[in-house]
C-alpha cells in the first residue's frame, strides 16, 4: 500500500518545519473541540504557507499569529452559522451541509 504522505513529502521536497509547534495543535484541537487529521498537520507543519497544485492551500498554522489557523476556523464557523441563520428553512434536508 502507497504510503500517500511520505509520496506528498517526496513530490515536494525537503520540509522547512518553520512553524511547526505540537503543543500548539494540542491547544487548537481542544479549542474546537475536534482532532485535526496527522497527515493534514504534518503537511501543514512542513510546507505552509504553500498552495499546491491551486487545490490544496495549508496556509495557515496554528502557531503563527498573522495566519492563524484558529481564527480561520472559528472565521468559517460564524459565516456557516449566519448562513444557517437565514438560509436552513428553504432547505430540504438533504440539501443542508450541516445535515448531510
Amino acid at each position: 500500500m502507497t504510503d500517500c504522505l511520505q509520496a506528498v513529502f517526496g513530490m515536494l521536497g525537503p520540509a522547512e518545519n518553520r512553524f511547526a509547534d505540537p503543543a500548539a495543535w494540542i491547544r487548537l484541537e481542544q479549542e474546537v473541540g475536534r482532532s485535526l487529521p496527522a497527515d493534514y498537520k504534518a503537511i501543514v507543519d512542513a510546507y505552509a504557507p504553500v498552495q499546491l497544485n491551486g487545490h490544496l492551500g495549508p496556509s495557515s498554522r496554528p502557531a503563527c499569529a498573522w495566519r492563524n489557523l484558529g481564527e480561520e476556523i472559528r472565521s468559517d464557523a460564524e459565516g456557516w452559522n449566519e448562513w444557517r441563520a437565514w438560509e436552513v428553512d428553504d432547505l430540504e434536508p438533504d440539501e443542508d451541509p450541516c445535515v448531510i
